[in-house]
Parts: C-alpha cells; structure tokens; sequence
C-alpha cells in the first residue's frame, strides 16, 4: 500500500469547555500515516501511557512510573506492577496495581488504596479513569467477586451486581467521555458480556437494552458519545463466527463489515478524528499482519512492515493525536 503523505492543519479556533459552545471544527488532517516517527523509551517493557495538560507523558513500565517530557525522563517505582495509568484533570496520576490497589501520585509520593484502608474487594485494579468531573473509576473484581468502583472526593463507592444493574462481577474496557459519561464491559461468563454507561447523574444504562455477546475484547468511545466494541470469538475454536466490529446507534448494535480478520487481541483505539484503529490480519491465508484504520466509511491499511512487529499492549492518542504503541520494547509513533 502506498504511504499516505501528512498535511498538517493550523488550529484556527478555540474550543470552548462547553459543549453548547464547541466549534465544529476538526483541526486534524484526513491523511493517515502508518510510518513510524519515532521511538522513545526504548528497551523499556510498556504497559500504558497517559497525557497530562501540558502533553508530558506518564508511562507504565513494571513497578516504574516513567515521566516523559519529550526529552527528559525521570522514573519512580510505586513497588508493585502498574496495570493502568489516568491523569487527572488537576494533574494527579492514578495508577491501577497489581497488589497494592489504587494508587495516587502527587508531588513525588504515591498514595494507596487498598482492601485495608478503602474497603476494596481486592487490592488487585486491572483499570482506571479520570473523568473530567475529577471523578475517579476503577475495577476491583473477579468473578463473583466485587465489580465497579467510584472514587469522588474521599468517598468510595461500589457497584456489583447486588446492588447495581450489573450483570456481571468483572468489569473492563473503562473509558469516559467529555460528559463524564462512564463506558464498560461486563465479563465473567461467555455469551454474557454486556455494554453499560452511567452518566454524571448516575443514571445507568446497558446499551442495546439486554443484548450481550459471547466475548468482548474492546471498546471505545468516539468524540460524539457513540461506542464500538470488537467482539470476541477466540475463546471457543468451534463457534463457527469470526471476530467483528460492531457500532451502537443509540438504540441497537450494528455490525461494520471489513474485509480482513480482527486479531485475538485487537488492541483497538480511536483517535481525536474519530478514526478507529485496530489490529488485524488480511482475509488471504499467511497474509501479513497490521494496523487498520476505519474513518466512518471505508478501511484503510498498513502497509507490510510498516508496523513493528513487536508485542504491542496498548495504544493511546496524544494531544496533537499522534498515535502512541505500547510495546515490550517501549514506545513507537504514528505522528498524525
């Protein structure tokens, strides 16, 4: 596949922080680069990554807390693995850990939250998110074990299915919107995996009314509230179905049909255009591996080689929505 050339576009407006008064404008070019700008951190195994305000980079590496500025770093262990990373709005750092539950990170000193001191089901966090409401929402869960957690100004909160419309115990794929609206996946069971949101009023709903699916391995959540989700096959090698993208409309799920086969693992993101990005592989049997892009319309690919083949765990959107791979072997970008 031919590179696409990059146009950069000059920002020419201000947005507003009210969405009444946000100006339709996409400051972003429609061309898509799948060539590698640059790596950083190289050598580094990289969970995460998270952006604070000023653009600085807060990465998961290990028990390491990387900052990086675009040119210096500096590193600080938490003492236990860092699952998942969420800046916050008034610059703290919110870690999710592997033995040592929520953390905090503010002025050089992490803070911990735990089953001892904050009530959680386990000190095992698999995911957090910041809203923009300075609300702070995390998993601590297993199956029939605990479910969603809200932290909001000292006060902690848990959502199970005792006590919630959840329908499951195991709560993934968090991600939350400009509203502050919260967006997730319910997993335990195949067959019974379900989409929820609740919004700043916490009122819930599950998207699709009662729809569920065999598996879901991804979700996001574009510009305009709308969400998809990759579902998920792998788990069982007779279903006969193959792994697919689905869109919610706002009142049912919609497949996109694509013409490759959606990875095991599809590590899935959108950028700041509301391009969605995921891993896959073409429909001919031994063809190669790569990234494809889908921009409302039609599906764009990467080109043999151009993405790295290294085992990739994540992948965030910067700012200026340069496309960021997390990696056992550091950061690779897609400059946009």
């Amino acid at each position: 596949m031919k590179t696409l050339p990059i146009f950069f576009i000059p920002l020419l407006f201000l947005f507003s922080c009210n969405k009444d008064d946000e100006v339709a404008l996409n400051p972003f070019s429609e061309e898509i680069n799948f060539d590698v700008s640059e790596w950083v951190l190289k050598g580094e195994n990289i969970t995460c990554v998270d952006f604070d305000s000023d653009g600085n980079a807060w990465v998961a590496s290990g028990n390491n807390l990387i900052f990086y500025d675009g040119l210096n770093t500096q590193s600080y262990s938490a003492g236990t693995v860092i699952q998942d990373v969420s800046v916050a709005p008034d610059g703290k750092v919110w870690l999710g850990t592997k033995e040592k539950g929520l953390a905090r990170f503010s002025k050089g000193e992490f803070t911990f939250y735990t089953s001892e001191n904050a009530g959680l089901p386990r000190d095992y966090v698999n995911e957090v998110e910041v809203a923009p409401n300075g609300k702070v929402w995390f998993g601590s869960c297993a199956h029939n074990l605990g479910g969603l957690m809200c932290y909001d100004n000292g006060t902690f909160s848990l959502y199970t299915p005792e006590n919630s419309m959840l329908n499951q115990h195991v709560v993934q794929n968090l991600k939350i919107d400009h509203d502050s609206r919260v967006y997730f996946v319910t997993l335990s069971t195949v067959g019974n995996a379900a989409v929820y949101s609740i919004d700043n009023q916490n009122k819930w709903k599950q998207l699709g009314g009662d729809a569920s699916f065999y598996w879901i391995s991804s979700l996001v959540v574009n510009s305009e509230s709308e969400a998809f989700v990759v579902v998920d096959y792998s788990l069982s090698s007779y279903s006969g179905y193959e792994n697919y993208l689905a869109f919610f409309d706002g009142k049912k799920w919609e497949k996109i049909e694509a013409d490759f086969y959606f990875s095991i693992l599809p590590r899935m993101s959108i950028d700041k255009r509301d391009y969605v990005w995921v891993y896959g592989y073409g429909s001919v049997e031994g063809d190669y591996p790569g990234y494809f892009v889908y921009d409302g319309q039609n599906w764009l690919r990467s080109a043999e080689g151009q993405i790295p083949e290294v085992f990739i765990k994540g992948v965030s959107v910067d700012h200026q929505n340069n496309i960021w791979f997390c990696s056992d072997e550091g950061i690779f970008i897609l400059r946009q």
